[in-house]
C-alpha cells in the first residue's frame, strides 16, 4: 500500500519518520510532501495515488489539515488517517469530522501497521487497539489502548529517508534524534500527564533506548547525510537516569561521535558532574522550561516540580559557568498572572543569564489538567474548552484573563527584553498600546535572529528555509520553534 503523510511546516518529523519506518519494514510505499514545498498539496498528493493520507496533528494546525482532508474526499476520496496529540486528546473530531476515516490514539507505530494489513486485507479495523473508527452505522467507536512498547530498541531506526525529496531537508546540518519516549512529570500545561493517564496499568510509561542503540543510530545518520555539524537531542527530557545511562552514552558519544549538541533539562535535575559531562561530550546548548518566575504560579498552578527561584539560578549558574548556551522556554498569561508578574518572569531569565528566552501565551489545551483546572476556576468557558483550538500560542488565547492585551503585547516583547534589558522602561510603555501586527513581526524576527545565535540553524539552512517560511510571518503562522 501507498502511504503519504502531509505537514505544514518545513521540519522533519521525528513521529512521521518513525511512522515510515515501520511501514516500510512491512513492504509499504511512504512519501512525505510539504505544503510550502508544492504549487499545489491537494494535486500533488492525489497525483501520488495514495491508498491512506496520513496527518499528524497538534492543536492548532489540525484546522489547516482538516481543510485539506475535505479536499481530498472531494477530489479523490483517498483513506484518512489522522494521529497525534490532537485527536489522542479530542477524538471528538472522528465524530465531528466526516472527512477524517480513522483515528490513532497515543502512540502509533503497531496501530499503523495493523490498520495496514487490514485495509490491505479486507479485514475488520474493529479488534485494532489504540484505533478509532466508524462501525456499519457511522457511529465512531475507539478501541482500547494497548500496551506501551517496551523494547524501543526493537524499532528500526527513524526513516529520515523519507523526507530525502526536498534538498532543504536533506541538506540540513543539523539534525534531531530522540534517544527516550515519555515523561515522568506531572505540568499541567503538557500532554504528557494525560498520556500517562491513558496508558495506566499499560507498561513503564518512560522508555530510553540502549546506548549501543543510540551511537548506532547517530553512526547511521552521519554515514548517509556526512554534511550534519550538530544534533539536537529532541528528548522531552535528556538524561533523566543520569547514573545508568547518561554517564555511559556521554562517555561514548564524546569518543565515537563529538558533534556539538544541544538538550532539554529540568532544572532540578541540573548538577555540576552532569553540566561538566555535558561539557566534555561538546554540549553547546541546554534548554530549560523556565515557564514562570513567580514560584505560585509555575510550581502551584503549572505543578513544574518544586524548584524555587533560587534553585533556577543556581542551575542557569552552573550552565553559564561551564560555557554552555542557555535557553528558556517561557509561558506568559498563566490564569492569575499580573503584568507586574510577568516582567519577574523575564527578570528571573536575566537572573540566570538566559541567552535566548522563548516565550508562548498560555494554551490551556484540550484534554490537559490545565483545561480541566481553568474552567474549573473560571478561566475557561466549557464550551470555549472544545471548540477554541484555532488560537496560535503566539497570538492569542481563550482564557479570560486580566490585562489580557498587555500580556499578550509582553509575551511578544519578552525575548528581546531578556536580551536587552535597557529596554524595560520602553516595553512597559509599549505594552499598554493595542495589539499589532509590529509585535508580531519583532517577536518573529528575534526568534529567527535567536535560531542563528544559539546555534539551532546555521546561515545556509536559513537560506534554503526563508523562502518556505513565508506564512511564519503573517498573523496565522504556524511554524513551531519547538521543533527546530
Amino acid at each position: 500500500m501507498r502511504f503519504v503523510f502531509l505537514q505544514k511546516d518545513p521540519i522533519p518529523n521525528l513521529a512521521t519518520m518513525c511512522l515510515s519506518a515501520v511501514l516500510k519494514r512491512e513492504g509499504h510505499g511512504v512519501e512525505v510532501l510539504i505544503d510550502p514545498a508544492e504549487k499545489d498539496i491537494v494535486r500533488s498528493t492525489l497525483d501520488l495515488e495514495p491508498d491512506v493520507v496520513c496527518f499528524s496533528a497538534t492543536t492548532g494546525q489540525h484546522v489547516w489539515q482538516l481543510q485539506v482532508a475535505r479536499a481530498l474526499k472531494r477530489l479523490g476520496n483517498p483513506t484518512i488517517l489522522m494521529g497525534g496529540p490532537h485527536p489522542t486528546f479530542y477524538p471528538k473530531v472522528l465524530e465531528e469530522e466526516p472527512s477524517i476515516d480513522f483515528i490513532c490514539l497515543g502512540e502509533g507505530e503497531d496501530c499503523v501497521v495493523e490498520l495496514a494489513r487490514a485495509l490491505e486485507s479486507g479485514a475488520d479495523p474493529a479488534p485494532i487497539p489504540n484505533l478509532g473508527w466508524r462501525d456499519d452505522d457511522g457511529q465512531p467507536v475507539f478501541n482500547p489502548m494497548r500496551g506501551l512498547e517496551q523494547e524501543p530498541d526493537q524499532w528500526p531506526f527513524p526513516d529520515r529517508s523519507v523526507y530525502d525529496r526536498y534538498e532543504f531537508v536533506r541538506k540540513r546540518r543539523t539534525v534531531s534524534v530522540m534517544a527516550a519516549r515519555g515523561c515522568p512529570y506531572k505540568c499541567t500545561f503538557c500532554f504528557n500527564v494525560t498520556l500517562q493517564e491513558m496508558y495506566r496499568g499499560k507498561g513503564k510509561y518512560v522508555r530510553t533506548k540502549s546506548v549501543d542503540y543510540m551511537i548506532a543510530e547517530l553512526k547511521d545518520i552521519l554515514g548517509r547525510y556526512p554534511w550534519v555539524k550538530q544534533i539536537g537531542f529532541a528528548d522531552d527530557i535528556f538524561i533523566m537516569n543520569y547514573r545508568k545511562w547518561g554517564k555511559p552514552f556521554l562517555e561514548r558519544y564524546a569518543a565515537e561521535i563529538g558533534l556539538p549538541f544541544s538538550c532539554l533539562l529540568r532544572p532540578d535535575l541540573v548538577h555540576k558532574e552532569l553540566i561538566e559531562d555535558l561539557k566534555r561530550a561538546n554540549c553547546k546548548m541546554i534548554k530549560i522550561g523556565l515557564e514562570s518566575g513567580v514560584e505560585d504560579l509555575r510550581v502551584g498552578v503549572l505543578k513544574k516540580g518544586r524548584l524555587g527561584n533560587e534553585g533556577m539560578r543556581i542551575a542557569g549558574r552552573l550552565i553559564k559557568e561551564a560555557g554552555i548556551t542557555l535557553y528558556t522556554f517561557n509561558i506568559v498569561g498563566i490564569p492569575g498572572e499580573t503584568v507586574e508578574m510577568a516582567f519577574e518572569t523575564a527578570d528571573l531569565n536575566i537572573e540566570m543569564g538566559a541567552d535566548h528566552a522563548w516565550a508562548s501565551i498560555c494554551q490551556p489545551y484540550p484534554g490537559t489538567h490545565l483545561e480541566d483546572w481553568s474552567v474549573e476556576h473560571g478561566f475557561l468557558d466549557a464550551d470555549a474548552a472544545e471548540k477554541d483550538f484555532q488560537y496560535s500560542y503566539f497570538i492569542d488565547t481563550p482564557l479570560k484573563i486580566e490585562h489580557k492585551d498587555e500580556l499578550c503585547n509582553f509575551q511578544k516583547l519578552l525575548p528581546l527584553l531578556v536580551s536587552y534589558p535597557r529596554l524595560r522602561p520602553l516595553v512597559k510603555r509599549a505594552i499598554r498600546l493595542p495589539p499589532n501586527t509590529g509585535f508580531e513581526l519583532i517577536f518573529k524576527a528575534h526568534y529567527a535572529m535567536g535560531l542563528v545565535k544559539t546555534g539551532q540553524i546555521d546561515w545556509q539552512d536559513m537560506v534554503r528555509l526563508i523562502p518556505l517560511t513565508a506564512n511564519y510571518w503573517t498573523k496565522d503562522g504556524t511554524l513551531d520553534p519547538g521543533t527546530m
